[in-house]
């Protein structure tokens, strides 16, 4: 028993820490927002840079991509409440934007993939996320781009998304 209180202290040692690493990133976020001048920039590319960065420290790349999703989510957030879609029928859905984007933004529910897809062409939302086969079935509009997916490294539910814009 006293080794657990021992090593129970440990870690409330480092989730002190870890919280205050937290708020120090929070702040140089709210820098950054700053810097841009409130100009809103989406930009999975760089944050697909510091995903990869993070997985090549000594982390389990599951466990590190829902934290910094959260994080970037947040932050992402403070800029602009976008408007994002996605299939409201499909659990794994639901389950994976709310992994991806948070409870932070505006979020659309469409009952099939023609309706979401004009959804994103007509700009009622911002971003959709979808799963990858239901995509594949789907002639989509030119103007639509994949910008990323989720998860990265491995499969969410044995499936992968994509973030549309």
């Amino acid at each position: 028993m006293e080794e657990l209180e021992k090593l129970r202290k440990e870690i409330d040692k480092l989730d002190k820490m870890i919280a205050e690493l937290i708020s120090k990133r929070q702040g140089l976020s709210n820098k950054i927002l700053e810097a841009k001048g409130g100009k809103f920039t989406y930009d999975p590319v760089r944050e697909r840079k510091v995903m990869e960065k993070i997985f090549s420290y000594d982390i389990d790349s599951k466990l590190a991509e829902r934290i910094w999703r959260q994080m970037i989510a947040f932050n992402l957030s403070k800029q602009k409440k976008l408007k994002i879609g996605f299939l409201g029928d499909d659990k794994f859905s639901i389950a994976a934007y709310d992994c991806y984007f948070g409870p932070y933004f505006v979020n659309r529910d469409y009952k099939n993939v023609t309706k979401l897809m004009e959804g994103i062409s007509n700009k009622i939302i911002d971003v959709a996320i979808i799963e990858k086969s239901q995509l594949a079935l789907t002639k989509i509009n030119s103007k639509i781009k994949i910008v990323s997916e989720f998860p990265l490294n491995e499969n969410f539910y044995k499936k992968k998304y994509l973030i549309l814009k």
